[in-house]
């Protein structure tokens, strides 16, 4: 039990049964005050003659008649001495406060003798206790009591308890909570003289109908759960169960309804006459979900006696439990029950399952396949799997051809993702493949190769130890060689993967124990494969030189081309022009911004020699208050954050320089709250040195397009590829300041590369930063179209693979879904290059996690992908023509780099209608930009037809041809040529805010 029981009189100090002087208080006293005392309190029985005052004839000493009876009750009872006689049964009756409903009906003690006269008044009692009390409240403390002794009363003087140690045998509550009396009760001897089954069941009907009302009446009820996250159902382990507040009078029913069960005299239609039917096990049944394990434990008893019993029961009982197996499988009406799994579990293993006549019926092996094993699939598995293991194994006793079914289903409800229920997989797979009779094995050996030789290259080492563990053992690799030898080389290279790649020393040991098993199994068939190994892995080694080569010789073509030239320590202060007239703007001064107001930054400066290929680009970093980069603008996306945010060609009316990459326009009351900072970048397109291309920079800032309010003119240091140079700072909820700045940096020309030029600004503007904190770009707030670069690792140190993944929930739960997810790659022109899927993934460097039930995706080294690849889709279908993605809720697509960190996430907006015309989705696509020399990845969120990838592939070669601005809409272009408010859609490529250089 959870907690400690409350059995004996409460601690709180209980009312006197009247207002009178002490001369009443004195149970024992034979003062006529008593009997005056009863019958005032409106006792109608006619065996209430004697009163509560009655004593036994054992005369009492003077020390005892001067105490108060009541405290000396309490203390026996606390302290649990001596034997339970009449006396002390009859200190329950004493117990009872005064003025309660309760209080009014004669003691059980005074009519034991009188078999007609005790079962009416047992009857009287019992729908006495049917209201409910109300725990939440401290209200109605005495009524709440006296149904608590009223029970207590019940149970121990209901029909058929023949002696003392039979009370104390079969009520160990009442034994264990109350104390007992040296002296027997010759009442109570009296009442056990009598046949049992004469005093048990004289109007027996009437007694078990009246009990099985009361348990209606307090048992079913509404249950309480506590609220609990993914992570609580995945620790395992309850530490803090929401108590049923009522369990003070619950569980005093529970114990009377079990007396009536444990009854010798009761069979099916005495229990069905009182209304123990079917209706009433069944709901029952459903009180097992109860948060409390109090409640749980005993409804298990409960349930075990019924079935022991109650013969004609047996088979609602049996359906009660599967259906309640397979709504917590199955997910029904979105909710599955989080308790009573591993108690109903237990019951069906223990009693259930060992009742069944061999050879098995259909319908008991159906329970199986159809009710049990898709139990596994439930993420809190670790609640009930030692009882659900208990029942699986003992069907596969009964019938060992259940082997093969069982692992079928492991097979079929495997876990992609989850180690810790990977290893309880792989345990119960083993103990099958150890049961099942050989000829079975050799149909699904195939299956279960594949499977484990997928878990023994798992980089978590229980995973990899759990699956060596398999073969280990020699008659389980006899019969791998001797029923899978196609498979054999798919075995071996996994083997040999382990021996060059892991990096635990015990899965290490165990894969060279694992291949010599192997190799005295069947030495010919494993040299075989090992030969064929090799093969493989020197044509891949010879792959990897080549491109290592023609690396090396394009970066050696690089350097000769373009030389590095030395940033000065202390950046050039800005000069102060104003050929313009306009106000020039100091460094890290703060100036005031209109709240209602559109800033514009216009980038212009002149050819440092002549014009050239190369250009500037104009860049925009909006911050969240966490201090991370949440979203960019910049010539590849033109919009951000409903065009709050936008990049158009409008060029300054007045300015003196001849050349302009385009206008950053930030409204700042279109801004979400979460946005603290927009930096205002300028880097290199091509990554050469600004100087090279410009001089005499200038940044023109404007009002709505038409305010003017002042020039950031600078000189660009010689070796320089990135610099800031202004910073929009948030104020509080509706002010906005400028901040304008002059910094530089030649370590890389791309934010994403080095991040540590806008974490200085960050850090210096926001102070709830920590100053440890690194600058990251994590663009989780993408909308369709926008597209995200991906940095470009250096030569050496960091992994260069990347994870492009999708991800969904299910509107209504269908264990038969699917979602196929598949990485499609295409070279320029638009031919198909490879796919990497889950049943193809011959890219080197690719790695796909197989098809999961809410996610999947592929592990991808960029660089080792074949240099004719340009372009690849995210692609995922659902194969059923049935099922459409008007099912799937809320798909999105996501890609984290080597480290761990998600660079960028886009959800796809809910449009129900739409997708359920649809059996495919093109997610995202990569792009290799040949200009900028990195990847980018744009959000598509394209909806397409076709069952798989290779009927969708005309739609995406459509997609392929088409610029990424075409998917970009602008709501609000130039300020000065649109309304506010005038939020006129238009594609970015259909516009003129294209930035390029223009000539003014």
């Amino acid at each position: 039990m959870a907690s400690t029981k409350v059995l004996g009189p409460s601690s709180r100090s209980t009312s006197p049964r009247n207002s009178t002087s002490s001369s009443t208080s004195s149970l024992g006293s034979k003062d006529s005050k008593a009997s005056t005392t009863r019958s005032s309190d409106g006792a109608s029985s006619p065996t209430a003659k004697s009163g509560r005052s009655a004593s036994p004839e054992k005369p009492k000493s003077p020390k005892e008649s001067k105490g108060d009876a009541k405290q000396k009750n309490l203390a026996a009872i606390k302290t649990g001495k001596g034997k339970r006689d009449g006396k002390d049964t009859e200190d329950f009756f004493a117990m009872i406060p005064c003025g309660t409903p309760y209080a009014k009906l004669a003691s059980l003690k005074d009519c034991a003798g009188d078999q007609e006269a005790l079962t009416e008044l047992l009857i009287q009692k019992l729908q006495c206790c049917f209201p409910v009390c109300d725990f939440k409240t401290d209200k109605g403390m005495s009524e709440k009591e006296g149904k608590r002794y009223t029970l207590l009363e019940i149970i121990a003087y209901w029909p058929g308890e023949k002696n003392d140690a039979q009370k104390t045998k079969s009520n160990p509550r009442i034994a264990s909570g109350a104390g007992r009396s040296d002296v027997e009760d010759p009442l109570s001897a009296s009442a056990g003289t009598e046949s049992e089954g004469q005093l048990s069941w004289r109007g027996g009907g009437t007694l078990i109908g009246n009990v099985v009302e009361l348990v209606k009446r307090n048992a079913f009820r509404s249950l309480m759960h506590r609220d609990r996250t993914p992570m609580d159902l995945l620790d395992g382990d309850d530490d803090e169960p929401l108590l049923e507040p009522t369990w003070p009078h619950l569980e005093l029913v529970y114990e009377l309804l079990l007396k009536v069960v444990q009854s010798k005299e009761i069979d099916f239609p005495s229990a069905q006459a009182g209304g123990m039917d079917k209706s009433f096990v069944t709901k029952l049944i459903d009180l097992i979900e109860s948060d409390d394990p109090r409640e749980r434990e005993v409804l298990k008893t409960l349930i075990t006696k019924i079935y022991s019993k109650l013969s004609n029961l047996r088979s609602s009982i049996r359906r009660a439990i599967q259906a309640f197996c397979q709504r917590a499988a199955n997910n029904e009406d979105g909710e599955c029950p989080q308790c009573g799994l591993s108690e109903l579990l237990e019951v069906f293993g223990a009693r259930i399952v060992g009742s069944f006549q061999t050879p098995l019926r259909k319908e008991h092996r159906d329970v199986l396949t159809d009710v049990l094993l898709p139990l596994y699939k439930l993420d809190h598995l670790s609640f009930f799997h030692s009882q659900l293991k208990d029942v699986v194994r003992a069907f596969c006793k009964k019938d060992s051809g259940l082997c093969k079914s069982v692992a079928v289903g492991l097979l079929r409800y495997w876990p992609q993702c989850a180690s810790s229920k990977q290893t309880i997989f792989i345990g119960e797979l083993e103990d099958m493949i150890h049961q099942m009779p050989s000829a079975d094995f050799k149909s699904i050996g195939p299956s279960v190769a594949k499977r484990l030789s997928a878990c023994v290259v798992c980089p978590h080492s229980e995973v990899a130890e759990k699956a060596l563990n398999v073969w280990r053992h020699s008659p389980t690799v006899r019969s791998t060689v001797a029923s899978c030898r196609d498979d054999m080389p798919l075995i071996v290279s996994a083997l040999y993967s382990n021996v060059t790649q892991a990096w635990a020393s015990n899965v290490m040991s165990k894969t060279l124990e694992v291949l010599k098993n192997f190799m005295d199994a069947d030495r010919e068939l494993f040299d075989s494969c090992s030969s064929k190994h090799r093969k493989q892995a020197d044509e891949a080694e010879k792959r990897e030189a080549v491109r290592v080569h023609r690396w090396h010789v394009l970066r050696a073509m690089h350097d000769k081309l373009h030389g590095s030239d030395r940033v000065p320590d202390s950046p050039k202060s800005a000069t102060s022009r104003t050929p313009t007239g306009r106000p020039q703007l100091d460094l890290n001064e703060d100036v005031p911004l209109k709240p209602d107001a559109s800033c514009a930054f216009a980038l212009c400066w002149d050819w440092s020699s002549t014009p050239s290929i190369e250009q500037l680009a104009l860049q925009a970093l909006l911050v969240n208050t966490d201090g991370k980069i949440v979203d960019a603008v910049h010539s590849r996306n033109l919009t951000a954050f409903q065009s709050a945010v936008r990049l158009t060609a409008r060029a300054p009316a007045h300015n003196m320089c001849n050349a302009c990459c385009g206008t950053i326009w930030v409204s700042l009351d279109l801004l979400p709250m979460d946005v603290a900072m927009v930096l205002c970048m300028v880097t290199s397109a091509t990554g050469v040195p600004l100087a090279s291309v410009a001089s005499h920079m200038v940044l023109n800032v404007d009002f709505s397009g038409n305010v003017c309010l002042g020039e950031i003119s600078t000189d660009v240091p010689s070796a320089a590829k990135m610099g800031c140079l202004g910073v929009l700072r948030r104020q509080d909820w509706s002010n906005w300041t400028l901040v304008p700045k002059a910094d530089w940096t030649k370590q890389a020309w791309h934010f994403m590369d080095f991040p540590d030029l806008p974490g200085k600004f960050i850090k210096e503007m926001l102070p709830m930063v920590s100053k440890r904190h690194r600058a990251q770009a994590s663009f989780v707030a993408m909308t369709k179209g926008s597209v995200a670069d991906c940095p470009v690792f250096p030569p050496a140190g960091v992994n260069k693979r990347v994870f492009v993944g999708l991800g969904w929930d299910w509107y209504s739960t269908d264990e038969t879904s699917s979602v196929n997810v598949a990485l499609v790659l295409f070279s320029a022109d638009g031919q198909h290059v490879a796919t990497i899927s889950a049943e193809d993934c011959s890219i080197k460097g690719a790695f796909h996690t197989g098809d999961g039930a809410l996610s999947a995706g592929v592990f991808l080294e960029l660089d080792s992908l074949p240099e004719e690849v340009a372009v690849a889709f995210l692609v995922a279908h659902i194969p059923d023509s049935e099922i459409n993605f008007g099912m799937v809720q809320q798909p999105h697509s996501t890609v984290i780099d080597a480290t761990g960190k998600e660079l960028l996430r886009y959800f796809m907006p809910e449009d129900r209608k739409k997708a359920s015309r649809y059996n495919g989705l093109i997610a995202t696509r990569l792009f290799w930009n040949e200009f900028h020399g990195r990847w980018s990845v744009q959000a598509l969120g394209h909806y397409c037809t076709g069952l798989s990838w290779d009927k969708s592939q005309t739609e995406m070669v459509s997609l392929l041809a088409m610029p990424p601005s075409n998917l970009q809409t602008l709501l609000l272009e130039d300020e000065d040529s649109v309304t506010r408010g005038d939020h006129r859609s238009t594609t970015a490529a259909s516009s003129t805010s294209q930035s390029v250089i223009m000539s003014l």
